[in-house]
């Protein structure tokens, strides 16, 4: 009994902080590119299941994002293509294969 008391006050002793844990990560050093692969489910309101496969690739700390949709086949090749600018209006724009086109999207 006396070793599972010792054993519960020391754990308190050495606990972090929410605080030191959030400093910690805070100064964490963060990737400048990263590259993912990643699947979405969408479910509608009926209930029908729609999984995505889709490749991310950032630069810059996120500041250049592409992203590539794998699967389902009827969406395998649309690309979206964003970048960030600090005094004006991001750039966003899409491309579509089932089109031939590239889409500009509008950004507030």
């Amino acid at each position: 009994m006396k070793i599972k008391l010792l054993f519960v006050f020391t754990t308190f002793l050495y606990s972090m902080t929410g605080l030191e844990l959030a400093t910690i990560m805070e100064n964490k050093g963060k990737p400048i590119d990263i590259k993912s692969e990643s699947s979405m489910e969408i479910i509608k309101k009926n209930g029908k299941k729609r999984t995505l496969k889709l490749i991310n690739r950032s630069k810059d700390n996120s500041k250049k994002q592409m992203l590539w949709f794998l699967e389902p086949k009827d969406d395998f090749g649309i690309a979206f293509l964003k970048i960030e600018h600090e005094d004006e209006n991001d750039f966003m724009n899409m491309w579509l294969p089932g089109f031939k086109k590239n889409r500009r999207i509008s950004s507030s």
